[in-house]
């Protein structure tokens, strides 16, 4: 069974359709208790949150499917990323890997995406002989706000599972909860 889908942007439109959205689905076609009902309507704040703190502006798509007591949500965008957004990204999900790597031609795919993406950190640029400008600076001096990690350390401890696919410009954040 599938939720409708909702329309997201960083301005927050959409992200209290969402929640309703979660809570209707959660009590009316799932079935939960209030407490999992709660439960689901965390996970997808800190979902829409995490998303928003990693790419910045955001037009998204949402919506939850179930099957057999188990909730999961997606989440997709088209999205240039920097590398340190896809790592961050990466790093977010259980197996810490990229789902859409798989196989010969998807890490193949996967390798140059990355290189493709260097030019676009803000943080790092090579000069003709190799070396990284401000890599002997320290995060602290750099006078960009650093994302605290919240909404990853949220999203590990309260689901089952958390996957996400990047390709061609296209996120998709898949968050599994059973209950």
């Amino acid at each position: 069974m599938k939720s409708k889908i909702i329309a997201l942007q960083n301005s927050g439109q959409g992200f209290v359709d969402a929640q309703k959205e979660t809570e209707q689905f959660a009590l009316e076609e799932a079935k939960l208790s209030n407490e999992q009902t709660l439960h689901l309507c965390l996970i997808t704040e800190e979902m829409l949150s995490l998303l928003r703190s990693v790419t910045g502006d955001l037009t998204a798509q949402y919506w939850l499917e179930n099957e057999d007591h188990a909730i999961t949500l997606h989440l997709t965008t088209k999205q240039k990323l920097g590398n340190t957004q896809r790592i961050d990204l990466i790093q977010s999900t259980t197996s810490g890997k990229n789902e859409a790597a798989k196989g010969f031609l998807g890490k193949l795919r996967e390798a140059f995406e990355q290189a493709m993406s260097i030019g676009a950190d803000v943080d790092r640029f090579y000069g003709a002989d190799g070396y990284q400008a401000g890599a002997d600076i320290s995060d602290e001096i750099i006078a960009t706000p650093q994302w605290d990690k919240y909404e990853r350390s949220v999203l590990l401890s309260l689901t089952d599972d958390i996957k996400i696919s990047i390709q061609g410009g296209v996120v998709d954040l898949t968050v599994l909860k059973k209950f």
